[in-house]
C-alpha cells in the first residue's frame, strides 16, 4: 500500500511539474511576442504612386500588371482645350509593366513606355521596416536601367541610349490616415546635348541629375484616399526660365479587391524617372497639366 501511494505521489508531482513548465514556456512565448514591435502593414497600397514609386513591393510569387496614361494638356482656359475635348483626344504617354515579387521584400520587373520608347528594367528592395513601437520608418532601394530605341537620323551608338536611376525611398505611416514618403534620387543618362546653352546663366545640360521627390498618401474612407507627389531636381540648367518645371501631381486613389486605381493630374508627360525628372516642359501656371490614371492587377501563383 505504501508503495502504491509513493508511486501516485510521484506521477503527481511529476504531472505538476511538467504542467508548471508548459506553462512557464507559454508566459515566456507571449512576454516575448509582446516585446517584438508588430510591422506595420500597408503604407502604401500600391507600388507606385503617381509618378513616385512606394515603398511597396509586389509579394512573394505574385505578379503585378499596370497600365499609366497620360492624356494631352487640358488647357482649359486655352485655344486647345475644347478642340481636344481638354486632352482627352490626345496621349502623350503610355506604359505598361509587369513586376514579380521573388521574396517579400524584393521584386524585379519589365516596362515600357511610349516616351522615348523607352524600355526599362527595375528592381525593388525593401531593407528596413516600421514598426509599432519600434523602428519609425520603412526604407527601400529601387533602381532601374532604360533604352531608348527612338530612331534617329544620325548614327546613334547604343550606349547613348541608356540612362539609369537609383533611388532611395523612406516612409513613414503616421497612422491609420496619413502616409508619408522621401526619395532622394540620382538619375543618368549616357548621352546629353550639350551644345545648348541655358539663356540666361548659360549652363548646359547635364549627365547626372539630383532630384527629391516627395509624396504622400491622406485616407479619406476605407476604399478611397488623396494622394500627391512633387520632385525637385537640383540643376542650373532645368528652371523656369529654360522651360523645364518641377513634376506635380495629385490625384485620388480606389481600391477595388484586387485592383488599385488612381485617378490624377499631373504637368508631367513622363512616367518612368528616366523622363520625367529631366524633361517635364509643362507648366501648372500655364494650363498645361494633364489628367492622366494608373491601373494595377495583381495574380497569385
Amino acid at each position: 500500500m505504501n508503495k502504491l501511494l509513493l508511486l501516485i505521489l510521484l506521477c503527481f508531482f511529476s504531472v505538476s511539474i511538467n504542467a508548471q513548465d508548459d506553462l512557464m514556456d507559454m508566459l515566456e512565448d507571449e512576454v516575448e511576442a509582446e516585446s517584438t514591435p508588430e510591422k506595420v502593414m500597408a503604407t502604401f497600397k500600391g507600388i507606385r504612386l503617381i509618378n513616385a514609386q512606394t515603398i511597396q513591393t509586389t509579394k512573394k510569387r505574385t505578379l503585378e500588371f499596370s497600365i499609366t496614361h497620360r492624356f494631352g494638356d487640358m488647357d482649359i482656359d486655352g485655344p486647345t482645350g475644347k478642340h481636344t475635348l481638354y486632352g482627352l483626344e490626345n496621349a502623350s504617354n503610355i506604359r505598361f509593366s509587369f513586376d514579380y515579387g521573388l521574396t517579400d521584400k524584393l521584386s524585379i520587373g519589365w516596362g515600357r513606355s511610349k516616351m522615348n520608347e523607352h524600355v526599362d528594367v527595375h528592381g525593388k528592395f525593401r531593407f528596413l521596416e516600421q514598426k509599432k513601437g519600434g523602428m519609425p520608418i520603412s526604407a527601400a532601394y529601387y533602381v532601374n536601367a532604360a533604352i531608348s530605341p527612338v530612331s534617329r537620323p544620325d548614327t546613334f551608338e547604343l550606349v547613348n541610349r541608356l540612362s539609369y536611376v537609383h533611388q532611395l525611398i523612406i516612409a513613414s505611416k503616421l497612422n491609420s490616415a496619413i502616409s508619408l514618403e522621401i526619395l532622394p534620387t540620382f538619375v543618368h543618362r549616357n548621352f546629353v546635348d550639350q551644345t545648348i546653352l541655358h539663356p540666361t546663366n548659360g549652363s548646359v545640360d547635364e549627365n547626372d541629375l539630383f532630384a527629391v521627390g516627395f509624396a504622400g498618401r491622406f485616407k479619406i474612407t476605407k476604399r478611397m484616399a488623396f494622394v500627391m507627389d512633387y520632385f525637385l531636381t537640383f540643376s542650373e540648367f532645368r528652371d523656369g526660365d529654360n522651360g523645364f518645371y518641377a513634376p506635380l501631381a495629385v490625384g485620388v486613389e480606389i481600391e477595388t479587391g484586387g485592383h488599385v486605381f488612381h485617378i490624377n493630374v499631373t504637368n508631367s508627360a513622363g512616367i518612368i524617372e528616366n523622363d520625367f525628372i529631366p524633361s517635364t516642359t509643362s507648366n501648372w501656371g500655364d494650363g498645361q497639366y494633364k489628367l492622366g490614371f494608373n491601373i494595377s492587377r495583381v495574380f497569385s501563383f
